[in-house]
């Protein structure tokens, strides 16, 4: 009797260590946070990067299914990581990522609204104001962000399977 293997996949760790680290600049590095402010497109390309250096790399098929997990393991990671270096800049470095992007929004938002102008200020005011954060809420923050940038790293690997599937259709 004969039993057939399938070969095992390509570790999908180098793909996951890139995205994560796309996701991490796209939220971290100064004025690159803008990205974000157009539909979460930093974290949707993070995703994408992902799957597409795995596909290009390995030079297999990826499924929609299997390119959606890889991206939101991705973006899970991405986004922990990202609460993490955050507050270890804002901790070591008196530096809160995002912050200028947000003086931006702010400037912006106050000269379309000037009679809003104090409401923003405020706010302002609230995301620069110090902060003790305990280690439990670290944790916690560092899983919800997880959970939320994953789905959308998910949808950007989901994207560049279709993508690349369309394009080797058309190559046919």
């Amino acid at each position: 009797m004969v039993v057939e293997t399938v070969p095992g996949r390509p570790s999908k760790a180098p793909a996951l260590l890139l995205g994560t680290a796309v996701l991490v600049l796209t939220t971290t590095l100064p004025y690159l946070t803008l990205i974000n402010a157009f539909l979460f497109a930093g974290i949707i390309i993070a995703g994408a990067v992902a799957a597409w250096y795995y596909i290009m790399r390995n030079q297999i098929r990826l499924e929609s299914g299997e390119a959606f997990v890889l991206g939101a393991m991705s973006g899970f990671i991405g986004g922990a990581l990202s609460v993490l270096v955050a507050y270890l800049l804002e901790k070591w470095f008196s530096y809160i990522p995002g912050l200028e992007s947000l003086r931006l929004l702010v400037a912006w938002a106050t000269s379309m609204a000037p009679e809003d102008a104090e409401t923003f200020q405020q706010m302002l005011a609230m995301v620069t104001a110090p902060k003790d954060i305990a280690l439990s809420d670290l944790l916690v923050s560092m899983i919800l962000t997880g959970m939320f940038y994953a789905p959308f790293s998910g949808i950007g690997s989901r994207l560049t399977v279709f993508v690349l599937k369309r394009q080797a259709r058309k190559k046919s």
